[in-house]
């Protein structure tokens, strides 16, 4: 497999404001406001000449290069160029305290606000608003490319580390060739600087953020390892993201199911409830008020802080969650040639919208659940880590998660839930956890969607029974169960040596998972301590079955 190229990370870093003095903090307040006007007209001409700039197969894209001969004249060209002495729209004369090069970096800025705008328009299929027609006093950076700034280590009691950047407010206007320097201190703490040192720094973009805090924000091309292709066991995980329980991953060999793991964030849920809470209780009295004609400004500025510290709680627990699945999938990945596949919870807020007789409780925690947020992140950290997650190779793929949970996983029959976390087949017979039956749905859609691992031993019969089973139009065909008829033969109680995952009994202890009947499996990824909700016929002798199942809402199979 080739070098991979490396994958941008960012590395957010505070100015040190009470550093600078006031000369620098009034130059640094001009660069960037100018710098938003700027790219506020690029993005009003890109807006006006829409229809002759894009570009593409699904026109999503901006001609850079027409948008550049629109604006910006050309009297010093190549040898066989044409000069541009008038163009339409002539920058140079319309911000004359700029230089050139700023223009271009203004420029490729407003082209990828636009060209994320015409995706966005075309994922969500509605009506967005303009970058150009948003009304905001909230400044917008341009991204700054590495020739035009300098990183330096200079130990003085203020500041180690220091930005040199480029200012040509005065300069550009005297038509100075050498512009002037603008040196700014930076809080770089240990873990910025172990984050910088993993690549080169490409790109940065200076900005402000809601509480008017300064920040430089460092895109850094980190250096990924070579990926080797380990002639290990194959192996799918499937997660299952929830709220509750933050997720929950299912092992599958082509043999049997290896494991089942839990990742549960009660400190995460109780913050969360009771933010939301305070949110009600804020909502609620800022309704009353306003119909009595009493001013409600305090109470809105207290809730836009409320709402920004639970979202910072929440994207700090998902980035945890984050960090414990990639280490988990490392682990794995010394034992197994893994893939991994995680739910796509599509239209689930559509389907979660006021009129859907689900309850206001329900639509709350829908609303409030980050689940792309914690699948992009996932996909960027396997990046990083070397893994292929893009194009037919991808090892890491996001599948529909329509209809896994209430599937059965065994005999591909539609099964009931009568209590949350509580699965139960009536066409088998097999009671198991929800989240776990989710968890082993999505690594079975992993290996339908897979065609390398088609010809696998194991998970190819495992593929023929499902295709044979499960249909993906439950609701149109209303076909009868089948009477509880086994795939499995009667004669073995463990799997054989054509049978797969798809056909195997339920374990009813940690001996019976291996080959032979009396013998435990040697799999060191098989975890014995787990944290893991049983149910009638797992691994966990039935009164404690009874006792977690009751517990946490279960219903026991008699």
């Amino acid at each position: 497999m080739a070098r991979s190229k490396g994958v941008i990370i960012s590395v957010k870093v505070p100015i040190n404001w009470e550093v600078l003095t006031e000369r620098t903090k009034q130059r640094l307040r001009q660069t960037v406001g100018r710098d938003t006007r700027v790219i506020h007209a690029y993005l009003g001409i890109i807006e006006q000449y829409e229809n002759e700039l894009l570009i593409g197969k699904n026109r999503d894209r901006i001609n850079d290069t027409k948008l550049d001969q629109m604006t910006l004249t050309a009297l010093k060209v190549k040898v066989g160029s044409e000069q541009r002495i008038s163009v339409p729209h002539d920058f140079k004369v319309r911000f004359p305290r700029i230089s050139q090069n700023e223009l271009n970096e203004c420029r490729l800025s407003a082209v990828s606000l636009y060209e994320s705008y015409l995706k966005l328009k075309q994922k969500r299929r509605r009506k967005i608003s303009r970058p150009a027609s948003v009304n905001s006093s909230r400044r917008i950076p341009r991204w700054m490319f590495s020739r035009r700034f300098k990183l330096f280590e200079k130990k003085t009691s203020h500041s180690r580390w220091w930005l040199e950047i480029r200012d040509a407010f005065n300069s550009s206007l005297e038509k100075r060739r050498f512009h002037d320097k603008l040196i700014i201190p930076l809080k770089i703490s240990p873990f910025h600087h172990s984050q910088i040192e993993r690549g080169e720094i490409k790109a940065l973009q200076i900005f402000i953020d809601k509480s008017q805090k300064w920040w430089v924000s460092f895109a850094v091309q980190a250096e990924v390892p070579d990926f080797l292709e380990e002639r290990f066991p194959v192996a799918i995980l499937g997660i299952d993201l929830g709220i509750e329980k933050a997720a929950c991953t299912t092992l599958l060999t082509p043999e049997k199911t290896r494991e089942t793991r839990y990742f549960v964030q009660k400190d995460k849920t109780k913050l969360i409830k009771k933010y939301d809470r305070l949110v009600s209780d804020l909502q609620s009295s800022m309704h009353t008020l306003g119909n009595r004609g009493i001013n409600t400004d305090s109470l809105s500025k207290k809730l836009r802080k409320i709402k920004s510290t639970r979202e910072n709680i929440s994207s700090e627990y998902d980035k945890i969650l984050v960090r414990q699945l990639i280490d988990y999938i490392s682990e794995l990945s010394q034992k197994h040639t893994l893939y991994v596949a995680i739910g796509r919870l599509k239209n689930i807020r559509m389907r979660a919208r006021k009129g859907n007789y689900q309850g206001r409780e329900f639509r709350g925690m829908i609303h409030s659940w980050a689940f792309s947020r914690i699948t992009d992140s996932l996909k960027h950290g396997l990046a990083q880590l070397g893994w292929t997650v893009e194009g037919k190779d991808s090892r890491f793929r996001a599948v529909p998660e329509a209809w896994t949970s209430i599937i059965c996983w065994k005999c591909g029959a539609k099964g009931s839930r009568p209590k949350q976390n509580y699965f139960h087949c009536p066409s088998c017979g097999y009671s198991i956890n929800a989240d776990q039956n989710g968890s082993t749905n999505i690594a079975a859609r992993m290996l339908m969607l897979t065609k390398s691992l088609h010809s696998v031993r194991g998970l190819g019969l495992w593929t023929r029974v499902l295709s044979k089973t499960q249909s993906p139009r439950l609701k149109a065909q209303k076909k009868e169960p089948s009477q509880g008829k086994s795939l499995l033969s009667e004669k073995e109680l463990t799997s054989g040596s054509g049978e797969s995952a798809a056909v195997h009994y339920a374990q009813t202890s940690l001996l019976s998972f291996g080959d032979k009947s009396g013998k435990s499996d040697d799999d060191p990824t098989v975890v014995r301590t787990m944290e893991a909700l049983s149910v009638s016929g797992g691994d966990v002798p039935e009164l404690q079955q009874e006792k977690e199942a009751r517990s946490s809402g279960g219903i026991p199979s008699r």
